[in-house]
Order: C-alpha cells, then sequence, then structure tokens
C-alpha cells in the first residue's frame, strides 16, 4: 500500500530479490520525502502537518515546484519531540 513505506530505510523490489538469491543489497535511503509520506511517518494527518509547517516546526523545501523535506529534517524534528517529552 502506497502510505506504508517505511521511512529511512525503504526497499526496492530489487533489493528484495537480491535478498531472496542470497546476495546481500545496499538499505535505500531517501533523502527527501514527499508530504504524505511524512504524515504517515509521523502517524499525523496533513492538516497537521502543514500546521507544523506554518509554524515553522518543519522546513521544506521546493524541487521542481514539489515541496519536500528533507532526511536530516525528519530526524532533527523527530529529536525536537524526544527533548520535549524529556523531564
Amino acid at each position: 500500500m502506497r502510505g506504508e513505506k517505511v521511512i529511512m530505510g525503504m526497499m526496492t523490489n530489487r533489493d528484495q530479490r537480491d535478498l531472496k538469491s542470497g546476495r546481500e543489497a545496499l538499505p535505500v535511503q531517501k533523502h527527501y520525502y514527499r508530504l504524505d509520506e511524512v504524515a504517515v511517518y509521523f502517524s499525523i494527518s496533513r492538516r497537521t502537518l502543514y500546521r507544523l509547517l506554518d509554524e515553522g516546526h518543519l522546513q521544506t523545501i521546493r524541487i521542481r515546484g514539489c515541496l519536500r523535506v528533507s532526511a536530516e529534517e525528519i530526524r532533527r524534528f523527530a529529536a525536537s519531540l524526544e527533548n520535549e517529552t524529556e523531564p
């Protein structure tokens, strides 16, 4: 299913075939993610994601007219969430 991809370590069909054949496959990591992928990763709605963007909590870049969030930005935001919950 489209929305159930694992961010930070997706495998391609070729990688999966390599695993079945016994060859070790290199993990595939994307550098930029679509907004729907980011929403799925954080288990939030697209509306909540857009609020976070509007409030400046997450930064995006535009690639040929498409908004993307970098993997580094996702890690930074996740770390900031963890820091908020620490006493």
